[in-house]
């Protein structure tokens, strides 16, 4: 900014006249406001988080690094539940996971429902299976239910 235009901003922000702004020898308006470099982060940020968290939900393999990362013992069991369903159907090269399942904790260990497998079914169209389970503290399994046909 060249010297015309500060001295332009001067007057027009000073309730005083040239000559006693000038004899003041302050500055009384500031040009320009201090630098605020994460300023410029901070809507960069909100859309990452906002859209870690829609990752999260749609995505399941991000919901399962989260998992692994965050809470890795709940992962633990859901994929040990996981795979004991998909080994327990019958058609297991063409079983796939539709739904993880809900954690619940117990005293002992954690109980898992809501767990959805799709397998090829007789027709050759897709049957789903509803699972639950229970596995100890360290993710063994303990029990497996089938819900299903």
């Amino acid at each position: 900014m060249d010297e015309r235009h500060r001295d332009t901003i001067r007057r027009r922000a000073s309730v005083l006249d040239d000559e006693q702004t000038a004899a003041a020898g302050t500055n009384t308006a500031r040009c320009s406001r201090p630098a605020r470099p994460l300023r410029r982060l901070v809507p960069l940020l909100a859309f990452l988080v906002i859209g870690l968290l829609i990752a999260r939900e749609e995505i399941p393999a991000v919901r399962d690094a989260w998992d692994r990362l965050v809470a890795p013992q709940s992962w633990q069991a859901r994929y040990t539940c996981q795979q004991a369903a998909i080994a327990d159907s019958e058609h297991r090269a063409f079983s796939r996971v539709l739904k993880p399942g809900r954690i619940n904790r117990t005293v002992d260990g954690i109980y898992i429902d809501r767990l959805l497998i799709g397998t090829m079914g007789a027709s050759g169209t897709e049957t789903r299976i509803e699972y639950t389970c229970y596995t100890d503290a360290q993710g063994k399994l303990v029990k497996l239910h089938r819900n299903g046909p």
